[in-house]
């Protein structure tokens, strides 16, 4: 009886180890340093194979990751977190026809060459990959074949109106906490932007929903990047500036800057992480995921209104509002209603109005948040935001009003975007590339700003502004936009943008798009955006 049971525990144990000797044979699982190949064995396969011009097999996955292989330009993509060695590659149900493949006798394997090569094998055949593996974050948008075809779709993916498509997302973060690294969803998608949805590199606004084939279908939330937890994203594409950085870089400092700075504690920001995007597949370049400026990020209420200015309109001197034939409703010339009530249009426009034309500067601070306003004006110089404020006219500014104690009942809270003619970048009509000029603006240019709170006060003799403008800075010099703290953002940005390959992938990949001197990195930005910070230090301590 004991011989049987021993026999029986022996039998179990080698069936046991016969399946997973088999499952690591289908499936091909071998250590990541046992497939790293020497040249010598490199070469030894390739004289005894049959070369093929495409990958044997796609499905492949190092640990937890699937990687994403661009038939195109016969690539497979990785993207590798920080510190945390490769373990093991598997190829997923590797191809078998007969008994005599299935035990593992002609199953494909894998081998790495240099950590930017994939080699696959059988007994007969072999195919060459390259391999990249990047520091970024990865997004995938799939979109079938049916859509690709009924759309009239080409490599630009100019998908006009919301279509349904798939979001996967491998999140790459060294502080990651979650379930899995990976995040697949059901989307909406479609171009955004301006003039810019007509360049190559087009930005995405994106919806998580339930059901891809009925756009209609309930929104779902994900915390894509830790960024926070939401159906409604932003994809940018920085086709046009030259060094990649601007938007994400003012933004995200306007987001440290300004983050609950106000009586409400209202966010009033908005934040970017770079990621390297992909359209079926297909290296799609250099992007960054981000959210919007919405009802989430601005707190509103259902009395309060979101308002955005998309044009150079002087409609904030207006002597009142206009009807709109369009809408059906009266508004502000050049401010879009996002959400909320057009009714809101009245006591904004008399909030505006009074900040324009009053001569008491206690009626001036009544209509803004102050904090608000004086970090906005500050941030505008620093910038030298030129396609959001010049001179007496505003453009790309979003405004909300929030409930006040004074005659209107609101304030307005005032919040920037798109900021990537900024930091010596802008339009100059028939120079640079597609419009936009390297450094056109230099370091010591003074942009004119004679529009909002501050301005309005300063010519209005206020006694208390240039102290409160120039205490504010001392602040934000000691701090967020210290010498150090600054070089430190943008050295992280040059990890992203450079050190990761993407700027040049990106410049593979779009060679239209503007481009600085890779060599360069961004020593060339940090240096203008140092110089700018000596240039403010003089201009706020000057001002009178």
């Amino acid at each position: 009886m004991k011989l049987k049971s021993t026999l029986l525990l022996t039998i179990s144990a080698l069936l046991l180890i016969g399946m997973i000797v088999l499952e690591y044979r289908i499936n091909g699982i071998t250590d990541y340093s046992k497939s790293l190949l020497s040249d010598e064995q490199y070469d030894t396969l390739l004289s005894s194979h049959e070369l093929m011009s495409t990958a044997l097999v796609s499905d492949i996955y190092i640990d937890d990751q699937k990687l994403i292989y661009d038939v195109n330009d016969n690539t497979f993509y990785c993207s590798k977190t920080e510190g945390v060695d490769f373990e093991k590659i598997v190829i997923e149900k590797n191809q078998t026809n007969s008994a005599f493949e299935i035990l593992g006798f002609n199953t494909i394997k894998a081998g790495i060459i240099n950590d930017n090569k994939i080699i696959l094998y059988n007994r007969d055949f072999i195919s060459v990959s390259d391999f990249v593996i990047s520091s970024l974050p990865f997004v995938n948008i799939t979109v079938s074949a049916d859509t690709v075809k009924d759309l009239g779709l080409d490599e630009t993916y100019h998908i006009d109106y919301y279509t349904g498509a798939e979001l996967t997302l491998y999140d790459n973060r060294v502080d990651f906490d979650g379930v899995s690294r990976t995040t697949t969803s059901d989307i909406k998608i479609h171009v955004r932007g301006g003039t810019t949805i007509y360049l190559p590199q087009k930005s995405y606004r994106i919806t998580l929903i339930e059901d891809k084939n009925n756009i209609n279908s309930a929104n779902k939330k994900e915390n894509l990047l830790g960024l926070r937890n939401d159906d409604d994203w932003i994809l940018y594409s920085s086709y046009s500036d030259y060094e990649k950085v601007r938007n994400v870089f003012s933004m995200n400092l306007w987001n440290a800057t300004s983050k609950g700075r106000n009586q409400w504690n209202v966010d009033a920001c908005n934040e970017y992480v770079f990621v390297e995007a992909f359209f079926n597949n297909r290296y799609h370049g250099l992007y960054a995921l981000g959210y919007p400026i919405d009802s989430k990020q601005l707190d509103r209420q259902e009395d309060e209104s979101i308002i955005r200015k998309k044009d150079w309109t002087a409609s904030e001197y207006a002597m009142d509002v206009e009807y709109n034939e369009d809408f059906g409703f009266d508004w502000i010339a050049g401010y879009y209603l996002q959400k909320g009530s057009s009714d809101a249009y009245y006591p904004i426009h008399d909030l505006l109005y009074a900040m324009a034309y009053s001569q008491d500067n206690d009626v001036i601070r009544s209509t803004v948040d102050m904090d608000n306003a004086i970090d906005l004006y500050l941030f505008y110089q620093l910038t030298q935001a030129y396609d959001n404020i010049y001179d007496t006219k505003v453009k790309n500014l979003f405004i909300i009003n929030k409930p006040a104690n004074n005659v209107w009942g609101y304030k307005l809270l005032l919040v920037p975007w798109d900021m990537d003619q900024t930091w010596g970048n802008r339009y100059v009509d028939g120079e640079g590339n597609h419009g936009i000029s390297s450094y056109s603006m230099s370091t010591d240019y003074e942009l004119p700003i004679n529009w909002g709170p501050v301005p309005f006060l300063i010519k209005n003799g206020d006694d208390k502004i240039i102290d409160e403008v120039q205490t504010r800075y001392k602040e934000l010099r000691d701090t967020i936009w210290s010498d150090e703290n600054i070089d430190a953002i943008l050295s992280s940005y040059e990890d992203d943008i450079y050190h990761s390959g993407a700027f040049e992938r990106t410049m593979n990949r779009w060679p239209d798009g503007n481009y600085y001197d890779p060599v360069s990195e961004l020593s060339d930005f940090k240096a203008f955006a140092q110089d700018r910070l000596n240039w403010m230090d003089e201009y706020v301590k000057g001002l009178h």
